[in-house]
């Protein structure tokens, strides 16, 4: 499955070590317990960070190609979350779900979950992951070298607004 992954960081030890979302928990993991967040495409992907950082412009952010091998990533069941789980109050209902996940013996390499931001693109085909960088079968991950992050310049002026 390809997957990508946008960052400030150039380097790729620093970009996948997930301790950013170990200081500052995402949707889907808690604090202290690092999580590598990806999604199904680039657009998805700058998305949930616009989303996240408010108006940053996303200058000198990187995309990185990620291959992961079939079978490692499971599907989460999006008709197990209530219907607040978009909400701030939601985001403690969907951490548990992500500790669950990883706290299984078997648990995947990633989970495939919804966007809180485009909810629908779950059905079609577009999706977040959340990778766990300490699972067993981490070395079969294929990371691509990173290009610069090239945006139109509308985007950029519609987010230093």
């Amino acid at each position: 499955m390809r997957l990508w992954r946008l960052t400030a960081w150039p380097s790729k030890e620093r970009a996948f070590d997930g301790l950013g979302s170990a200081r500052s928990p995402g949707r889907w993991n808690q604090r202290g317990r690092p999580a590598v967040y990806a999604a199904s495409s680039v657009a998805l992907a700058v998305l949930e960070i616009v989303v996240q950082s408010g108006s940053a412009p996303l200058l000198g952010y990187h995309a990185y190609p990620i291959d992961v091998p079939d079978g490692l990533i499971v599907r989460f069941d999006r008709r197990r979350l209530s219907p607040a789980w978009r909400s701030v109050a939601g985001r403690d209902e969907c951490r548990v779900f992500g500790e669950t996940w990883r706290s299984e013996a078997a648990h995947s390499l990633g989970l495939l979950v919804p966007s809180a931001v485009i909810p629908e693109a779950y059905g079609a085909g577009d999706w977040c992951v959340v990778l766990d960088r300490a699972h067993r079968r981490w070395s079969e991950v294929a990371i691509g070298e990173p290009t610069a992050l090239d945006l139109d310049q509308r985007i950029a002026a519609l987010l230093a607004r």
